[in-house]
């Protein structure tokens, strides 16, 4: 895949290479460009949830973002800003308004960085098949959706939304980069309710994959249909102090990532809460029993949405273990923040790997006598400052004694993740999750522990027991 129009490209350079050349105090420009081609599918259920698609759609977007750079007349300052360019309007009043603009956004001065002396790797960061053939990939996973639906009982299928979408990307800097890469994505969603209606509850549930292997549509329908007829029969969890929890790979990701951004060295610039090299991620001793956190980050991982070859500066992409043990090995350091840190750059990005455990998840709720397992969260809010979270009970188990009691919905469960690492757990069954990127979080690839058990730091504000 390729630009649409690779010639729009060429008279951008062109465009940035003579505005620059006639404002001698432009030190250096950032030039991205993405071509999205998709197909879009919107769907309803007929009678005995028989799949209909009401409105399809081929989309395509262009997209070009340009990054100026302009230092103070002294050279102690560097004003930056950024915005999008319409090659259909003219570009010398665009380029004039950033240069304005940054003007006006002063930080310390940096140089940017060269272009790499070694060439890119080759990282496989697409599904070739939505690469090569997206039609065919659309229509085989809506055929998917419509043979497997008519088999879930006692539900009623409302609505459901496919995507399916490839990109092609290329980053030019004036230092010579030139970069570039492919990727895919898919996006499903469904909502259920029971059925027989009238119902007031309507469960949906959405997911992202980057490639059709990964997309287990009939697991995921499968998994929706018990959760719609679990919420029928739920209850407010009771109130504890201090609860034994059950979380899942969606909860152990947004945790995960929210502990690895405090290894960005830019978190250590702007004097935010960060970890330093040495520094153990753990608010105390780790309590008996419980394992030990390993994490790194790796570009290089097939088909996940955080596979690069090379960085937003322009530089070749490494991977790296950051934490082992619980204690940190190294930051994530770029171009820039090394020159403000005085540190050296490494250029580590990637893919979340978290270690897994030696337990299986039956064995892990067996761990405990009580255990509350949350199999779905409202809106999971993870502080990456405070590394504390919160988020309402969507669905839940309590388990005690080894077996489920009672379904939960509803109460207010939080925890500090720096306490529950003191005493945790993860289960020894590995996955792999993608989040694309959007309105609501960052983009976010995962390969870790398909559970985690924690005993430490949670609370949750339910009701009280008689």
């Amino acid at each position: 895949m390729t630009l649409s129009d690779p010639s729009t490209i060429e008279s951008l350079i062109q465009a940035l290479s003579v505005f620059s050349a006639n404002h001698a105090d432009i030190h250096g420009w950032k030039l991205r460009a993405k071509t999205t081609e998709g197909r879009q599918s919107l769907m309803m259920s007929t009678a005995m949830n028989q799949i209909r698609v009401y409105q399809d759609r081929r989309v395509t977007d262009n997209s070009y973002e340009v990054e100026l750079f302009i230092p103070t007349a002294d050279g102690q300052q560097m004003g930056t800003a950024k915005g999008s360019l319409d090659p259909d309007s003219d570009l010398t009043a665009q380029l004039t308004t950033l240069s304005n603009n940054a003007k006006l956004a002063l930080n310390p001065y940096f140089e940017l960085p060269e272009k790499p002396t070694a060439d890119y790797p080759e990282i496989p960061s697409a599904d070739p098949n939505l690469l090569e053939q997206l039609d065919a990939s659309h229509e085989e996973l809506l055929q998917r959706i419509q043979q497997h639906c008519p088999g879930l009982t006692s539900v009623i299928v409302n609505s459901a939304e496919l995507y399916c979408n490839r990109h092609h990307e290329v980053l030019i800097t004036s230092k010579g980069v030139r970069a570039s890469k492919n990727t895919t994505d898919i996006y499903f969603e469904v909502a259920m309710e029971k059925d027989p209606a009238p119902n007031d509850q309507e469960v949906l549930k959405y997911w992202h994959f980057i490639s059709l292997p990964e997309a287990d549509i009939e697991h995921k329908l499968d998994a929706v249909a018990q959760e719609t007829l679990l919420t029928l029969t739920a209850t407010l969890p009771p109130t504890r102090g201090n609860a034994a929890l059950l979380i899942d790979s969606y909860a152990i990701s947004k945790m995960m990532a929210a502990v690895a951004s405090q290894l960005n060295a830019q978190a250590e610039y702007f004097q935010g809460p960060h970890f330093k090299t040495g520094q153990r991620v753990t608010a105390g001793d780790s309590l008996a029993g419980s394992d030990q956190l390993t994490i790194g980050l790796d570009p290089k991982l097939p088909q996940m949405a955080k596979s690069t070859a090379y960085t937003d500066e322009g530089q070749i992409a490494q991977p790296a273990t950051l934490i082992e043990n619980n204690v940190v090995l190294r930051q994530t350091i770029d171009s820039r923040m090394a020159q403000y840190l005085s540190k050296e750059a490494n250029h580590i990005v990637g893919n979340l790997v978290v270690s897994v455990g030696s337990e299986s998840r039956e064995s892990l709720i067996s761990d405990r006598e009580e255990i509350f397992e949350i199999l779905d969260f409202s809106s999971l809010l993870v502080n990456p400052s405070s590394l504390t979270w919160s988020s309402e009970i969507k669905l839940g188990l309590w388990h005690r004694v080894g077996q489920p009691s009672l379904v939960l919905k509803g109460g207010i469960i939080s925890g500090n993740i720096k306490e529950s690492l003191q005493a945790f757990k993860f289960s020894n069954q590995q996955v792999k999750r993608n989040t694309t990127g959007g309105y609501f979080e960052p983009a976010n690839g995962f390969v870790g522990p398909q559970h985690m058990l924690i005993w430490h730091g949670v609370s949750i504000a339910g009701q009280q027991e008689n």
